[in-house]
């Protein structure tokens, strides 16, 4: 707003030039000054306009990238889970996404039921018309359900069991005749399963035990294995009935996996521990191995706490565990703690390439990796008897006394002084081989266990279910302890779909 300023009219007032209510300022000058201000507001709210316009467009151009950035982060959640995630998990991801955008023409039509459409034929195992061998069954002489008496109805034929299996190697169709019993003291009518035979199976022991090792030992996909056994053997099954094998194969398979954990926990030698990381449904999970030179246990558990390792290896450990410098171990009761001088080696050599060649940082680390290395071939030598009595002693020493030099030298590098005060809170446990013949250097024997998981973990990403996890940890459980045994693993698995478990302990123990 601007002011007009006429000082000479007819109603001109006199003090104009002084006014005595400005404190003698002129009138002319307070119009001048007012008029000023008056442009400069008009220049700030214009201004003020401006910036504001300003900052509406970023405002909505920051709204419009967090959009995309929850878009993205979204796209990549379910990228990860995608191969883990059920339909269900799948649409539940996606609805934060679907809520954001207008609903479209095929959004608002009726969701499409899950399966087949109606009247589609579902796929059923043909039943043979032929078969290569008939077995009759013996009757059963007592009751599997209450040890009753049983008896025969021979007024009735025989019921009659077709199973398809592979038998040395070629695919075999059996017909199994079971005399028709009935119990006494249950009133239940009983079968006894024949050589060979499942009870109610269409598929034999021989064609499971084999899938189930290409699975579980192999590590091939469970949609690979069908294929695999249809082009070499000519049989067919669905990926979703090797799943049926496995969890009946694991249940049977309980009795020998508690037998070898009890043998490794009372174990008076060295029980070596290990675990590497898995993955559960797109979450991080963990599998741990125990075991010693005859016997290994696998456990999958969802933590990486040390309680895993004392729930296996029991409050009353006598033995001695040989691990890393994980500190989920140190609570665990055992008579004697070797940590690996592998895992020293390793981490020396890493940490070595942060310092100068010429500073005594890198020669600790030097210093390091000799004392492993002639630690280790210590071992070696007197396992295989190419040391003399005198020989031993000066080697015992020299361990004893670079092992002491290593704990007290002068560092300057924060990464030579962290691996020195490893060495110092686990001085006790480096040289327990060089005391005891039976306790080795390094945990390579758990590491070498952890091997094949860590390949299949690389090829199939892991588990969905945590039962399936589990699954493979009962299977391969049973699969390496069979190996250290000279049993073949398809074999054991054979052998506890046919057999009670206290013969599949014996045979497989025994290397047959």
């Amino acid at each position: 707003m601007s002011f007009a300023f006429y000082p000479k009219h007819e109603h001109a007032c006199p003090n104009v030039g002084h006014c005595p209510h400005l404190g003698g300022a002129s009138l002319g000058s307070l119009v001048q000054v007012a008029n000023y201000s008056s442009q400069s507001h008009e220049n700030d709210q214009r201004q003020i306009r401006v910036l504001r316009e300003d900052r509406d467009d970023l405002l909505s151009q920051v709204v419009a990238l967090e959009e995309q950035l929850a878009a993205v982060k979204l796209e990549l959640k379910l990228e990860r889970q995608n191969k883990f995630a059920t339909n269900q998990q799948k649409d539940a991801a996606a609805e934060p996404a679907a809520a954001a955008q207008p609903p479209t023409e095929e959004a608002t039509k009726e969701k499409k039921k899950r399966g087949a459409p109606i009247g589609h034929p579902g796929w059923f195992r043909p039943t043979p018309k032929e078969y290569d061998w008939d077995i009759n069954v013996r009757a059963p002489s007592g009751c599997p359900h209450c040890q009753g008496p049983t008896s025969v109805n021979a007024t009735l034929s025989p019921t009659e069991h077709l199973q398809e299996d592979i038998i040395d190697g070629v695919y075999r169709v059996v017909l199994y005749r079971h005399p028709v019993c009935r119990c006494g003291a249950c009133d239940r009518a009983v079968q006894q399963a024949g050589e060979g035979e499942i009870l109610g199976s269409r598929i034999g022991p021989g064609l499971r035990s084999k899938a189930i090792y290409l699975r579980n030992v192999i590590g091939i996909s469970y949609r690979k294995v069908p294929r695999a056994i249809e082009e070499l053997l000519g049989i067919t099954f669905s990926p979703a009935a090797l799943l049926g094998f496995e969890a009946m194969l694991a249940e049977l398979a309980g009795p020998v996996v508690e037998d070898i954990v009890k043998k490794i926990a009372s174990s008076e030698g060295a029980v070596h521990a290990d675990e590497t990381y898995w993955t559960l449904n797109g979450q991080r999970a963990f599998f741990w191995v125990h075991g010693d030179e005859k016997f290994i246990h696998f456990q999958f558990d969802t933590t990486r706490k040390g309680e895993v390792s004392r729930n296996i290896l029991g409050e009353d450990f006598t033995g001695t565990l040989v691990t890393d410098c994980y500190s989920g171990y140190f609570a665990q009761v055992a008579g004697a703690k070797q940590k690996c001088l592998a895992h020293l080696a390793r981490t020396a050599k890493d940490w070595q390439k942060l310092v100068t060649k010429d500073s005594i940082d890198f020669q600790f680390f030097t210093d390091v990796r000799e004392f492993v290395g002639r630690g280790c071939q210590f071992y070696h030598n007197r396992r295989a008897g190419a040391l003399s009595d005198e020989e031993i002693e000066f080697e015992k020493g020299w361990l004893e006394a670079r092992l002491e030099y290593l704990s007290t030298c002068d560092l300057k590098h924060d990464k030579a002084i962290t691996l020195q005060g490893r060495i110092v809170r686990h001085y006790g446990e480096w040289l327990v081989f060089v005391y005891d013949t039976r306790v080795p250097p390094t945990n390579n024997l758990a590491e070498r266990a952890l091997r094949p998981l860590v390949v299949m973990r690389k090829i199939t990403f892991g588990n969905r279910s945590q039962a399936g996890a589990e699954r493979l940890a009962t299977l391969m459980t049973v699969a390496e302890t069979a190996r250290r045994h000279g049993s073949k693993a398809s074999d054991v698995y054979y052998w506890l779909f046919t057999q009670p478990p206290p013969k599949v302990l014996r045979d497989m123990y025994a290397g047959r």
